[in-house]
């Protein structure tokens, strides 16, 4: 009896070990950065003067799910939508070329014509409620290691055409 008793407590503590390494093992390299936004137009009043965003990407086998959370945004755009999306290139305050075109996995991997949609770029658009926002995005692809970009715009992002409008802020991410 004492031998069964610790078969079943060996393979329970293994069942244990195994479930508690799954996520490990269904996830890929994580990314998560936070701090302020930069402002692309600093000597005038925006909504995101003072804003502060968080950057989340998560890999897995089906591609990756990023989550972009703004605090700290202006009472007067309370309920508007605004366009955010992963760029290719870094923020430089005042400069928003800087961060370049959206970062687009059709464009990377070479293909012609570039598809532009919700899943080959990451699209994080989001409605401000009570000063904050939070966008998210599950796409089939894994963005190439590098110093990028979350550009907040000024408009939704169009679904025809990936535009969203002057950008406005946006928070550097670099894997």
């Amino acid at each position: 009896m004492l031998t069964s008793t610790r078969a079943r407590v060996a393979v329970g503590t293994t069942a244990i070990v195994l479930l508690t390494a799954t996520p490990a093992l269904a996830f890929g390299p994580f990314l998560r950065t936070s701090g302020p936004l930069r402002d692309f137009a600093p000597t005038a009043a925006g909504p995101f003067d003072g804003a502060s965003a968080r950057v989340q990407l998560v890999e897995s086998a089906s591609g990756s799910h990023a989550v972009l959370t703004v605090k700290g945004i202006g009472a007067a755009a309370e309920g508007r939508t605004f366009g955010a999306h992963l760029h290719d290139g870094p923020c430089v305050a005042g400069d928003g070329a800087a961060a370049m075109g959206h970062y687009n996995s059709d464009a990377h991997a070479g293909h012609s014509p570039v598809a532009i949609n919700d899943e080959t770029e990451i699209w994080l658009d989001f409605t401000v409620v009570d000063g904050e926002g939070t966008g998210t995005a599950s796409v089939p692809f894994v963005p190439e290691h590098g110093k990028r970009s979350v550009v907040i715009h000024a408009d939704p992002t169009n679904p025809q055409t990936g535009g969203a409008g002057a950008r406005l802020a946006c928070k550097t991410v670099e894997w």
